[in-house]
């Protein structure tokens, strides 16, 4: 089983603003760079279980498309979303922590879980190059989350 990579930054920014950014499903491609398209299927949008999207992402050049569900929401603080293609399930968590009034602590952990054998051989022979790219897809949404809601601190 893979454990995951997590990375957090501090934003100077209260915890409600920050989340209202990463809560907003349909507003994430305005913010995250590497995010080309995001489809919500049905009307409703808002974050919730049960929140299903499909999404497309550049990463190191190139395009994927992900379905995502949302599987577990402790508003304002804490959400998971759920997906899974080439034989992978992935995992990610989005955390909310305030510091302060107005100093936010964001984390997103990213978890590929190998259901297949093919899958399995594939993560030990590409875990360290997938690794490098997850960290820094994820360095960008985190940085470019802070520049749409205030200063890195």
């Amino acid at each position: 089983m893979y454990d995951g990579i997590t990375q957090a930054i501090d934003i100077e920014a209260p915890a409600d603003e920050v989340w209202a950014v990463i809560s907003d499903v349909r507003g994430l491609p305005a913010v995250l760079s590497g995010m080309t398209r995001l489809e919500v299927d049905g009307e409703d949008a808002s974050l919730r279980v049960g929140l299903t999207w499909t999404q497309t992402r550049v990463i190191r050049g190139h395009s994927g498309s992900e379905t995502l569900c949302v599987t577990a929401v402790e508003g304002g603080s804490r959400y998971v979303a759920k997906g899974g293609s080439h034989g992978f399930d992935y995992v990610t968590t989005w955390s909310v922590v305030p510091l302060g009034a107005d100093t936010t602590r964001l984390s997103c952990t990213f978890q590929g879980l190998p259901r297949t054998w093919l899958a399995r051989l594939m993560l030990k022979m590409f875990s360290g190059s997938g690794n490098d790219a997850s960290r820094e897809a994820m360095a960008t949404d985190l940085s470019d989350i802070a520049a749409a809601v205030g200063r890195v601190r």
